[in-house]
C-alpha cells in the first residue's frame, strides 16, 4: 500500500475521531494540516525516501488509530445504548 494512501486513512481516522468526540469533525486548521501531510508523505513516497515515507505513514496512523478507537468505541456504545449492566442488592430482613 502506498505510504500517501496509509496517510490519507490516518486523516480520516484523525477526523472520524474528532466527530466521534463531538466536537465539529473538520475544521479549516485541520483540512489543511491533513492536505499538507499528505502532500508532504506523497513527496517522499518515491525514489529512496519511499521507505522512510511508508514509515512516517505507518507511524501517524498507529498514533491516529491509538487516540481514536476509544472514543470511536464509547461513542458506539452510547448510540447503541452499550451492554451495561445493573446488579440487584439484595437485603436480608
Amino acid at each position: 500500500m502506498r505510504a500517501s494512501a496509509v496517510m490519507a486513512l490516518a486523516v480520516g481516522l484523525y477526523v472520524i475521531h474528532r466527530w466521534a468526540k463531538g466536537e465539529p469533525a473538520i475544521t479549516s486548521q485541520a483540512a489543511v494540516g491533513g492536505l499538507f501531510a499528505i502532500g508532504v508523505i506523497a513527496l517522499l513516497d518515491q525514489g529512496r525516501t519511499e521507505e522512510i515515507a511508508r514509515g512516517l505513514a505507518w507511524l501517524f496512523l498507529l498514533g491516529a488509530a491509538y487516540n481514536a478507537i476509544p472514543d470511536i468505541a464509547a461513542a458506539a456504545g452510547a448510540q447503541t445504548g452499550g451492554t451495561r449492566t445493573e446488579t440487584a442488592v439484595i437485603k436480608e430482613a
